[in-house]
């Protein structure tokens, strides 16, 4: 209902804000638009904002990584990522994971554009690597443990994270940069967890890693009775 009432008077500011543009001096039309890019801001923020609030249990469907990670990657490069090298070391043997495509889809792309943000111009490179690890459990929830073989790395090149952060850069409004809202990889973690899965975060001056684990996908057969 808030993301309602907030959207409604910036779809009249914005409104506003193009007829300005198309009748005023050229100094004028600079203020303008700069109205239309906050409003834009806010809008993609109020977006982000109903993502925590969803709380619909999340959708299972077995899925290849592989092609979520293939059409991130491909999104990437055709936009944000374009001067960025990006090498692809998938294990082949992956069997299929379980959850939403499209939402790990968007925890992939937010992961590859902080990676191509950290690293250098022309020189970047940011790795995806999967792999699978058996018998390793992990403590989900407290005291339940939970096998989450399936493991996604993004390793990048960039100028690592600031020490004073690493440990709650998964927290909502923590952000590296000075004009960021710090929810990209708070909602990674969100669409994570909600996946019953987990994420790791290591960082040094020479880069980055971004760890992911989840579980498989494992098809429950009824028993005729």
């Amino acid at each position: 209902m808030l993301a309602h009432e907030i959207r409604n008077p910036l779809a009249g500011i914005s409104g506003a804000a193009q007829l300005l543009a198309m009748n005023t001096s050229k100094e004028d039309t600079e203020l303008a638009e700069m109205i239309g890019q906050e409003t834009k801001r806010i809008g993609t923020l109020v977006d982000r904002f109903e993502h925590f609030s969803d709380d619909r249990p999340t959708m299972r469907n077995a899925f290849n990584i592989h092609d979520i990670l293939d059409r991130a990657i491909r999104s990437a490069q055709a936009g944000f990522g374009s001067d960025v090298q990006f090498l692809k070391d998938y294990d082949p043997s992956l069997p299929d994971a379980s959850g939403d495509g499209d939402q790990l889809l968007q925890v992939f792309q937010n992961l590859l554009k902080n990676s191509a943000e950290a690293v250098e111009n022309g020189r970047g490179i940011i790795r995806v690597r999967t792999s699978y690890k058996s018998g390793v459990k992990f403590a989900i929830s407290g005291t339940k443990r939970e096998t989450l073989p399936l493991q996604i790395e993004f390793i990048d090149n960039g100028k690592g994270i600031a020490e004073n952060i690493i440990n709650d850069v998964f927290e909502p409004f923590v952000s590296t940069k000075s004009n960021g809202t710090g929810l990209g990889l708070s909602l990674v973690s969100k669409i994570v967890t909600n996946h019953g899965g987990l994420v790791e975060c290591q960082s040094k001056e020479t880069g980055t890693a971004i760890t992911l684990r989840l579980p498989i996908w494992k098809k429950h057969i009824k028993e005729n009775t």
